[in-house]
């Protein structure tokens, strides 16, 4: 019986952590993106063509478009 308890904590434990690092994860790519979106913003504004901000920042057209609809 005990050694079942300590089984469903561990499981409860890694499952737990596993969503922590998955959240992390999924933090940092979002704010990955926004700063991206946010420098492609200030790239436009400064009079940057498209096709010089994809060069720049390796995004393709498209991919900027988007960040600007």
């Amino acid at each position: 019986m005990i050694d079942e308890r300590i089984r469903i904590q561990e499981n409860y434990d890694m499952t737990l952590e596993t969503a922590i690092d998955e959240a992390r994860e999924e933090g940092l790519e979002q704010g990955l993106e926004q700063g991206r979106k946010q420098l492609v913003c200030k790239m436009v504004s400064r009079g940057m063509t498209l096709e010089l901000i994809s060069e720049m920042t390796d995004l393709s057209i498209e991919e900027i478009k988007s960040m600007l609809a």
